[in-house]
């Protein structure tokens, strides 16, 4: 068993720096509107899910999402990737089947 004998930071900055650029949305710049969407699409998934459940800042959030929408949609190539990713496992599990019959 590990024992730490220190303790992790209760906040990430970048959680907290966004948190910070959120609870002032719609007066935020280029660059900062750029910084929330780069946390929010490579973020970890426990930050993420940890700022979108602060109640103070779930109005101004659902206004940046709905602004930004379009940079939080699955794109086509991304879909198309997936769909052949799927299709070359289905393939290699026939040819796997047929060789072993």
């Amino acid at each position: 068993m590990n024992y730490q004998t220190t303790q992790p930071p209760k906040t990430s900055p970048d959680r907290a720096r966004v948190a910070d650029l959120l609870s002032r949305y719609p007066r935020v710049s280029r660059n900062e509107v750029g910084e929330i969407l780069t946390f929010m699409r490579t973020g970890p998934h426990l930050e993420i899910g940890l700022l979108t459940s602060n109640r103070h800042l779930k109005p101004n959030l659902d206004s940046f999402m709905e602004d930004h929408k379009s940079h939080f949609r699955v794109k086509w190539v991304e879909g198309a990737a997936v769909i052949g990713g799927i299709a070359a496992l289905l393939a290699t599990l026939w040819l796997l089947w047929e060789s072993l019959a």
